[in-house]
């Protein structure tokens, strides 16, 4: 029997974190920092983790919902099946290394709750820890067999009244039996540096752990010939200024051809606009959310506005003082602000102009 729909939902998608630590970084190391998480960020950290990095090793991925676990975490789907193949993840927030005392509970209602069919045995069962395991439980994880029959001997004081927190389970007849002849080969760990290592894979793993963003950005795209989908108001906004400016009607670039140096000034927008769309796709890829990128922009919005909203002699005008106004404003906090650069800044005001958030011609 695979797991019943009811109760398992979907992992929560973790919550924003701080900016202090990317931008600061972490002063110790991880697998020390780690140990230092609260039961509140060790939840966090471990939503991450599946978020990041086990929604991409497996089909599906969920936590068990209801309000007794029946000894399940996180659930994880080899197929897109509930009834199919799955691993399980029992995650432990102690103030020390797992010690066998701290896991028979754990084991006895595996062994219990696989033995009525109220789910299948997982295909793997992985201790997720933040101080990792003990010595004396490593020894019995690496020996099925003693893991057995130390969980056969700890069953009346661990098991025994715990197990359903209603009745008793005896370890009896068929139960004892089916205990006997369960594979204990599937319990296994995840230590917790291969659970850092797995977790920097992630979006999350410079919130938690410092290092800052230190990858390169990617070049940006050279504008394409022709005007995309997703330039035409940015761009029909500067046709208006450009008409504005000269008195004459502009409405596509064979015209605006006749007056070189305001082809050349549309050119180089474009080109600024390209660059700031490889910003906001670098972000997306590095961090975890769009905020930053969206901070950035709302930054410089609110540094340019009221050079937009100021009386101009023409639209043309209204954009280059907007754009030099972009250029000088003083930004420090923002986590990408080692990226940024004039034409990005530039580019952000044609991000907001396709927005309708700066207007270049009043009407």
């Amino acid at each position: 029997m695979g797991h019943l729909v009811e109760d398992l939902i979907e992992i929560r998608k973790p919550k924003i974190p701080d900016n202090y630590d990317i931008l600061f970084g972490v002063p110790i190391p991880p697998i020390d920092r780690l140990r230092t998480f609260s039961a509140d960020q060790f939840e966090d950290m471990i939503c991450e983790w599946v978020d990041g990095y086990l929604n991409a090793q497996y089909a599906l991925v969920y936590r068990c919902g209801s309000a007794g676990d029946k000894g399940r975490d996180i659930v994880a789907l080899l197929q897109d099946d509930k009834n199919g193949e799955w691993d399980n993840y029992q995650c432990k927030h102690y103030d020390h290394p797992l010690y066998p005392g701290d896991i028979w509970l754990e084991l006895g209602k595996l062994c219990y709750y696989t033995f009525i069919n109220a789910y299948s045995v997982p295909r793997k069962y992985y201790f997720i820890s933040s101080c990792g395991i003990g010595n004396s439980l490593a020894e019995l994880i690496e020996n099925p067999i003693r893991l057995k029959e130390g969980l056969i001997l700890a069953w009346n004081d661990k098991c025994k009244k715990k197990i359903t927190g209603v009745s008793e389970i005896e370890l009896t007849g068929e139960l004892l039996s089916y205990v006997e002849q369960f594979d204990f080969s599937i319990i296994t760990h995840c230590p917790p540096q291969k659970l850092i290592d797995q977790y920097s894979t992630t979006h999350f793993y410079k919130y938690r752990f410092g290092g800052g963003l230190n990858k390169q950005r990617p070049q940006p795209e050279k504008p394409k010939n022709s005007i995309q989908p997703d330039e035409v108001r940015y761009v029909s906004q500067l046709y208006e200024a450009y008409s504005d400016h000269i008195g004459e009607s502009i409405h596509d670039i064979e015209k605006l051809k006749q007056y070189d140096k305001l082809f050349q000034h549309f050119n180089r927008q474009r080109e600024d606009f390209y660059k700031a769309e490889s910003l906001r796709r670098f972000a997306r890829d590095e961090l975890p959310y769009d905020e930053p990128f969206e901070k950035l922009q709302e930054e410089i919005y609110r540094g340019v506005i009221d050079v937009v909203e100021d009386d101009h002699p023409d639209g043309f005008v209204c954009v280059k003082e907007t754009i030099k106004e972009a250029r000088r404003l003083a930004i420090t906090s923002n986590v990408l602000i080692k990226y940024v650069d004039g034409s990005d800044r530039s580019g952000i005001c044609h991000q907001l102009a396709n927005k309708d958030k700066l207007i270049w011609v009043k009407k």
